[in-house]
């Protein structure tokens, strides 16, 4: 009897400990804020939905959207509003605006993969000002897979040049802007005859096109390229993939421009698989077999996406350098542990995460602005935040 009352207080108390460290809108008006002139919407390949409020006010006025995000995942929130009067705190005012978003949807708080930013715009001087400026929020998602995304990105790929008479310029390449992290990461880094893994899946032709002019502008007809692409099982039902044996793989060995576009448009012509974990690793290890010579594999991941097959990383013998998609908001740790168990390295747009291997037990680094720290033998975020118990 004494046995059972102390498991059942030990349940409760491990019950509220874990109830009382998710996360709160006090947690998220306790940030940091950041500050801008006037809001504008970041520049990403994220759909946005803006959340009208007024000025002084929390009710929400009006939801874009608002059907979709039910079912989108969501990555990052920005909630706005002005420096009027100057300086003034209105922790109370943005809580009750946190709170009162919760009607969109219950999760936007508890759930700690939605990024929050707070942020004050400041080129406000009267209360008139104020008023004509934006206040409410910009919720940046990815819209769920169904049938009528795939069709329509599908269109995208087929709207790609048909042969490599298309000029490539530096006015041509700024269409990507919003993030070149595919042409940037190229560009810093000379990787001959590269054995190239990409995900084709949802949401990843923004990349893909950036393939395409890479390969257009610097490899076409100048050196083979080992390119393996995946698609997460061809159209494959979420029950039936198998770790190791999801399929969806498709692979060729090329210098040739018009056969790299006839392999993309095959391989994304099947669909996306609908879950978010993707085969990785089970797409790697097909690169590896199809080119014993390959010294390191490049893949181009999705950084919103799990890797489901992360168990079979043992089976990878080679430096995995992985060049990371949609990075702006946060980092998957899946692929910097894949990296660094691989002897490979982890590249975004701006930066190169170079001799991950070499860090050791309790070590610490930053990267793209947050520390990390290696806890038993992976890469976990280093978290400052003491949450309240």
């Amino acid at each position: 009897m004494k046995t059972t009352t102390l498991l059942i207080f030990g349940f409760l108390t491990f019950s509220m400990i874990a109830q009382n460290n998710i996360r709160t809108a006090d947690d998220i008006i306790e940030q940091t804020e950041k500050k801008a002139g006037i809001y504008r919407i970041s520049g990403t390949y994220l759909n946005t939905a803006v959340v009208n409020m007024n000025y002084a006010q929390s009710n929400v006025l009006s939801v874009m959207d608002q059907e979709l995000l039910q079912k989108a995942e969501i990555i990052q929130i920005d909630l706005i509003y002005t420096d009027y009067p100057k300086g003034q705190d209105i922790k109370s005012l943005n809580k009750k605006r946190i709170l009162n978003m919760l009607d969109i949807r219950s999760d936007l708080v508890k759930n700690e993969s939605i990024n929050w930013s707070v942020v004050r715009q400041m080129h406000c001087n009267s209360e008139s000002e104020a008023k004509i400026m934006f206040h409410g929020a910009v919720i940046y998602y990815l819209s769920p897979q169904n049938k009528d995304l795939s069709d329509y990105e599908i269109n995208q790929y087929e709207g790609l040049p048909k042969n490599d008479s298309v000029e490539i310029t530096k006015e041509s390449l700024k269409q990507f802007k919003n993030d070149p992290v595919i042409i940037k990461a190229f560009e810093r880094n000379e990787w001959k005859e590269p054995t190239i893994v990409a995900d084709v899946t949802g949401s990843m032709y923004p990349y893909m096109k950036q393939m395409v002019f890479w390969f257009l502008l610097k490899m076409n007809r100048k050196e083979n390229v080992y390119l393996t692409l995946f698609n997460d099982g061809d159209g494959k039902k979420n029950r039936f993939k198998a770790i190791g044996s999801t399929g969806g793989i498709h692979n060729v060995k090329t210098k040739e421009y018009a056969v790299f576009r006839e392999l993309l448009l095959e391989t994304v012509s099947y669909g996306c698989g609908g879950d978010s974990p993707e085969n990785d690793l089970e797409a790697i290890i097909k690169a590896q077999k199809e080119n014993p010579k390959a010294k390191e594999i490049i893949l181009i991941a999705d950084n919103f996406s799990e890797i489901r097959d992360y168990r079979l990383i043992d089976q990878i013998t080679i430096p995995v350098r992985v060049i990371l998609c949609g990075t702006k908001y946060r980092i998957n740790l899946d692929y910097i542990n894949l990296a660094r168990k691989t002897g490979g390295s982890v590249h975004t747009l701006k930066e190169d995460l170079e001799d991950l291997i070499k860090k050791s037990e309790g070590e610490s680094f930053s990267f793209m602005g947050k520390m990390y720290e290696i806890i038993d033998g992976m890469v976990m975020e280093k978290v400052s935040k003491i949450k309240r118990i």
